[in-house]
């Protein structure tokens, strides 16, 4: 067999994963054995129910306190982490989890799904479930800080980013080996063996185990999945179908993806309502508003986006191992491994529901971000008329004082004075002709020059002058404005003069 081509036999990405552990933080080990926290729960033949083994610390204890023909270890997620990191490289020695995967997890994929069969029949089915997770605090969507964060402290984007409305940097990113013995190799009960001696000699039983699920940054709930299958479940149940084991796994994640697109949605849901609320006054809309709202439901649209893509993701890994179950299977399937079968159809539906939901909620998101344009166009919109009412105000009250203002200026000038003694008539000087002929072409001037101005500044938001030319109040451009008027009077006069055509 050609071993160069083999998902497990590369040893470069282990030692990749090893050198990119930060030594610095690394603590010091105890015994030559690296700490590493890690849950277990074990099967073994003969025994009504499963055993759940916490506090581990080390995969020597793992090794020594855990035998079982059934094993599923919890165990952090497959990063080089500097408290976890060469516990990681230990587990992944000690139970030979495939290089692949681990590749998998240096170069963050987000999806994956691989089976293959080792030169020694040990089966190996991997892959990595990207899921989108959330806070939710005060119905809104918040970023808890994480060790990551912690060391990005300097990075000001990040942190501008991390305190946006409805903004969650949270992922969680598990991987999972189940890995299965070829039984007919290795068996847990004792063998005979023939000896020259006797031919009634018991070999050691096997201590490996048969089936092993090794889960890596895997969610609580699959945790507490499991510590209620260790009591309902034996271990000769698990063996008819091993399979059984992934198909629960999915059925977990499954409802990690469905509660966060609930939480985005019920969230959504809210915004929405008050939304749909200030279409009807959309006066109101520019103090009712949020000022983060165009902000919020982007990042709920992200989200959204995201767990879309989640969903795309596992029913793929889905198909995979749908596949892969029925080319071991065959037709002739026990029925454990028909039970299993249906299972994960039916998964396949769940994630499919939710999937269409999500892409609903896309719509509906996106709608409510057109109205929510709408609304504050029409806010702004009103509200410029209601200036406009005011600036309509201020101009009638204008004219109606301004024959009075007119009349009290010209009474009040020089050239006209109330006899101080009766009959107090009022006597006009022989140069009040100077008032108008100072007043009226003042008067024209300043009527030419806003009229000049006026033309300059209706060309620029046509655009029949360019913006970034210099006009002086008009006065370079008057020509070129001229023109054009002179232009559209012609044309204007040649359509109005232009003859019907004859029927």
């Amino acid at each position: 067999m050609t071993s160069f081509r083999s998902l497990t036999a590369d040893l470069r990405p282990l030692q990749e994963f090893e050198a990119r552990i930060p030594r610095v933080f690394t603590k010091e080990r105890d015994g030559g054995n690296s700490n590493i926290p890690l849950h277990v729960f074990k099967w073994s033949e003969g025994t009504p129910n499963g055993t759940e083994i916490s506090g581990l610390k080390s995969v020597e204890e793992l090794e020594t306190q855990c035998q079982g023909t059934i094993r599923v270890i919890f165990a952090p997620q497959d990063v080089p982490a500097p408290a976890t990191g060469d516990g990681l490289v230990e587990l992944f020695k000690k139970c030979n989890i495939p290089s692949a995967f681990v590749e998998e997890g240096l170069q963050g994929v987000s999806q994956s799904f691989a089976a293959h069969r080792d030169v020694d029949g040990t089966v190996f089915v991997w892959f990595h479930f990207l899921c989108k997770d959330i806070a939710v605090s005060n119905n809104r969507i918040v970023h808890l800080k994480t060790r990551e964060d912690m060391e990005n402290n300097d990075d000001k984007s990040r942190l501008e980013a991390q305190e946006q409305s409805q903004a969650n940097f949270t992922w969680l990113k598990p991987g999972f080996v189940l890995k299965m013995r070829d039984q007919r190799g290795s068996s847990p009960m004792p063998n005979r063996t023939m000896t020259s001696s006797s031919d009634s000699t018991l070999a050691a039983p096997s201590t490996k185990a048969l089936v092993e699920l090794l889960c890596f940054g895997a969610p609580i709930t699959l945790r507490d999945r499991f510590q209620e299958l260790k009591t309902v479940a034996t271990c000769d149940d698990l063996l008819q179908d091993p399979y059984v084991l992934l198909e629960i796994v999915f059925g977990e994640m499954y409802k990690v993806i469905d509660r966060t697109g609930w939480a985005v949605s019920d969230i959504f849901g809210a915004i929405e309502t008050q939304t749909l609320g200030m279409a009807s006054k959309p006066g109101k809309a520019t103090k009712e508003l949020l000022n983060d709202h165009f902000t919020g439901l982007h990042n709920l649209a992200k989200h959204t986006i995201f767990l879309r893509e989640n969903c795309e993701s596992a029913l793929a890994t889905l198909d995979g191992l749908k596949e892969h179950h029925k080319g071991v299977v065959g037709d002739l399937s026990s029925p454990s491994q028909e039970l299993t079968r249906q299972a994960l159809k039916y998964r396949k539906t769940l994630y499919q529901s939710t999937q269409r939901r999500l892409t609903s909620l896309d719509a509906r998101m996106a709608n409510i971000i057109q109205l929510s344009f709408h609304i504050v166009t029409q806010g702004d919109s009103r509200l410029m008329q209601s200036e406009n009412q005011s600036m309509k105000t201020i101009a009638v009250m204008t004219l109606l004082f301004m024959p009075l203002s007119t009349v009290a200026t010209i009474f009040g000038t020089q050239f006209m004075k109330v006899q101080d003694e009766a009959p107090f008539h009022i006597t006009v000087s022989q140069d009040f002709w100077l008032l108008w002929l100072i007043a009226v072409p003042l008067t024209g001037i300043v009527m030419i020059v806003w009229r000049v101005w006026y033309m300059d500044a209706r060309g620029r938001l046509v655009d029949d002058i360019p913006q970034g030319k210099p006009g002086f109040m008009g006065w370079k451009t008057l020509k070129q404005t001229l023109r054009r008027q002179n232009e559209t009077q012609n044309g204007h006069h040649k359509v109005t003069a232009r003859k019907a055509p004859d029927v």
